[in-house]
């Protein structure tokens, strides 16, 4: 778990998510919401997260996805900004194309305040039990919608997601 000890005031982060190689889907997104403190890379291809750390002064975390196969990311990340608990993951490892029960889950035993998640490449923002469960959608390759990213704000008393359309 990485402990983020920044002033106070709300801190910016965006979450991307099944960008499979596409920079330029990546760089639009960039360059959108290029004024985030972070960008949380959710896999799918845990790899483009150089690119986004190259191409913007924020702090990039990212996870690996199924198609990840020789990434070195972890599967699940914490990270704690302004005392709220997130976990970053792909999703696949928890059934999230079938059912977003184990995510809740998940996010309930490790008393995390979001859980983001990627894989299913469909945008979903829903708040169950206290606990926020965000998946972006894909930047490069949307089923059934546009590209899209999620903007979130973080601050002391909360997490604020939204999904935004990206075209």
């Amino acid at each position: 778990m990485k402990q983020d000890s920044l002033g106070c005031g709300s801190v910016r982060a965006l979450a991307l998510s099944d960008s499979h190689g596409d920079n330029k889907a990546i760089q639009k997104a960039l360059d959108l919401f290029g004024d985030v403190e972070y960008i949380f890379h959710l896999g799918d291809y845990a790899s483009d997260a150089e690119y986004i750390s190259e191409h913007s002064r924020a702090k990039v975390l990212s996870v690996r996805g199924n198609c990840d196969f020789l990434s070195e990311d972890p599967y699940f990340e914490e990270v704690v900004i302004r005392g709220q608990r997130i976990v970053l993951t792909h999703g696949h490892r928890l059934g999230a194309k079938y059912s977003t029960d184990r995510l809740l889950y998940y996010a309930q035993a490790h008393e995390a305040n979001a859980i983001l998640f990627g894989h299913t490449h469909v945008p979903y923002c829903e708040y169950a039990d206290g606990i926020w469960l965000v998946n972006p959608g894909s930047v490069a390759e949307p089923r059934g919608e546009r590209p899209s990213a999620a903007r979130l704000l973080i601050g002391e008393y909360g997490v604020v997601p939204k999904i935004v359309f990206l075209d």
